[in-house]
């Protein structure tokens, strides 16, 4: 029963619907113009017909009527018109009939058309005759003498048989050019349908195999229109939360993996200050070791908020001189450079240069990669923070002179969790979440992210932003 309902029948009813009501449109309108002009022009032909066949027996009627002169003038008019022909006096008697045997000579003609006649008026009927069973046409017109009186009628009655039997055959014809159309239409609309269908019935059992939970679908886009870029973005979607929803089982592993490390850690060296007789300097060691798992645990809980909140997209945009900002953040950090025994410089412009965004959340860009940069780099070395435009944008590098990345890891490195070297990571205390949150940030901002980098050289990280219209 659900086939009834489907898109392939319900279009191709559709279709078969349009081509009936056009069909019969069509139909109608030309039957009844044919059938109007077929008897327009027989009425024509009769009345002219007629009115000669007065101008013949005008004088006949006049005086003494001679029927079988009249008879013989109505079966000459008979041939020419290829109609029955009557003569009618003044009263309405017939006085010629081109029928010779079994006519209606000497017989009074009562007929609505023959009193028309009489009163001067030329008129027409169609009717049916019960002597060759068939609808026939009748016109009668007045013989008018002279001085304008009225001496007689002119009746004629031709049979429509031929007519109606033409009319049948074009009524034949219509109807059998509406079922070819219908047949073609049909099985026109049922193959167009069917390659409409065809994709959307893929599409929805793709999407069934997702709802199980199966997301690894693809459907093969095999045309350009409508229905193959729907294909394609269906595939992109189903693509993209695969993906999505791969990362985020992998983001749930890596998070429970990251919070049970400090954990573990700090249950460890709970149990041992509890279980075991330390002296001060060790149970101070432990503390301080237990300390600093519990910083690390609170900036993992802290980045994870921060990325939740970013996905929130609840942030509010300004007017900033990124120039400006950049300034200050980089005075926040010469202390702890110098303290690290690094040189910090900068090679920022002192014209404004002016982005929209939200101040404190691009600090913490430069933050978190001035944060990179110091972890990353030995004592000795150099970061240089830059700022140029390039087109419409406003781009930021902060370059370093440390370890380096290597070629592999860098596609990889803006993801969550990501670290190149684990062991350097956790002793220097990262989350693993710093550069995702950059990226993040940078995309909120429509901007861009991207990094160079060469081992045992250094590390290059540019971020770029829309500059602020006039």
């Amino acid at each position: 029963m659900s086939r009834f309902y489907s898109i392939r029948f319900r279009l191709t009813a559709t279709f078969l619907a349009i081509i009936l009501a056009v069909m019969g449109i069509i139909s109608l309108f030309l039957y009844s113009t044919l059938e109007r002009y077929y008897m327009s022009n027989l009425e024509d032909t009769l009345i002219r017909s007629g009115f000669l066949a007065s101008d013949f027996v005008v004088g006949h009627l006049r005086g003494q009527i001679d029927s079988v002169r009249l008879s013989s003038l109505a079966e000459d008019m008979s041939r020419q018109a290829q109609a029955r022909v009557l003569f009618t006096d003044q009263q309405g008697t017939v006085v010629g009939d081109s029928m010779r045997v079994g006519g209606l000579l000497n017989q009074a003609l009562e007929h609505e058309v023959v009193r028309a006649a009489l009163d001067g008026n030329v008129s027409s009927t169609v009717g049916f005759s019960e002597s060759i069973q068939h609808h026939v046409m009748q016109v009668a017109v007045p013989v008018i003498e002279e001085n304008e009186s009225i001496t007689g009628v002119v009746f004629l009655a031709a049979s429509l048989e031929e007519v109606y039997h033409t009319l049948y055959d074009i009524r034949r014809f219509l109807y059998l050019a509406t079922v070819i159309a219908m047949a073609v239409v049909g099985g026109g609309s049922a193959v167009l349908a069917g390659r409409f269908t065809g994709p959307l019935e893929s599409l929805t059992a793709a999407a069934r195999k997702m709802a199980e939970g199966k997301l690894d679908q693809h459907i093969e886009v095999t045309s350009t229109d409508e229905i193959g870029r729907l294909a394609e973005q269906f595939n992109i979607m189903a693509k993209r939360l695969n993906y999505y929803t791969s990362n985020l089982k992998k983001f749930a592993a890596d998070v429970a993996h990251e919070v049970r490390t400090p954990l573990t850690t700090m249950s460890l060296l709970t149990k041992s200050l509890k279980e075991h007789e330390m002296k001060p300097e060790q149970q101070k060691e432990f503390i301080e070791d237990l300390d600093d798992e519990l910083d690390r645990l609170t900036a993992l809980v802290n980045d994870l908020l921060e990325l939740a909140k970013l996905e929130k997209n609840n942030i509010e945009f300004e007017k900033v001189a990124l120039n400006r900002l950049l300034h200050d953040v980089l005075g926040e950090y010469q202390y702890r450079f110098s303290h690290a025994g690094l040189k910090l410089l900068d090679d920022i412009r002192e014209q404004d240069i002016y982005i929209y965004g939200a101040p404190l959340q691009l600090r913490q860009v430069i933050s978190n990669l001035l944060d990179n940069a110091l972890n990353y780099t030995q004592a000795g070395g150099t970061v240089t923070v830059s700022l140029y435009r390039e087109a419409n944008e406003a781009i930021t590098k902060v370059e370093d002179t440390g370890c380096g990345i290597p070629e592999e890891d860098l596609s990889y490195i803006f993801e969550r969790f990501y670290r190149v070297d684990w062991a350097r990571t956790r002793e220097v205390g990262g989350t693993g979440l710093g550069l995702a949150i950059v990226s993040e940030i940078v995309a909120k901002h429509d901007g861009r992210v991207w990094v160079e980098s060469e081992e045992k050289v250094g590390s290059r990280f540019y971020f770029a932003l829309p500059i602020a219209e006039k």
